[in-house]
């Protein structure tokens, strides 16, 4: 009799939350060597594209974006957005 061996556990890949973790790394250097006020722009710009691809991967895509409902995710993503760019223009931020 011989037994059939354990399967391996499902792995999950999530190149969204990997391309957000890589524009977020790469928006820290930008702020960090260059200036803080292009750094900022693209930590909005990477919120914003996040948002548009929850909105097109409807239910439960993209991995590791989608965490609510799609219209509460894109929400939240685009008010963080809206919000650092008025605070990245406001004088004497």
């Amino acid at each position: 009799m011989t037994s059939a061996p354990p399967e391996a556990p499902e792995r999950h890949r999530a190149p969204a939350l990997w391309l957000v973790v890589l524009a977020l790394a790469v928006a820290t250097l930008v702020t960090v060597l260059v200036e803080a006020r292009t750094g900022v722009v693209l930590l909005a710009v990477t919120l914003v594209g996040a948002a548009i691809a929850r909105l097109v991967g409807r239910g439960r895509r993209p991995e590791g974006i989608a965490v609510r409902s799609t219209w509460v995710d894109v929400t939240i993503l685009l008010v963080l957005a809206l919000g650092i760019l008025l605070l990245v223009r406001t004088p004497g931020v």
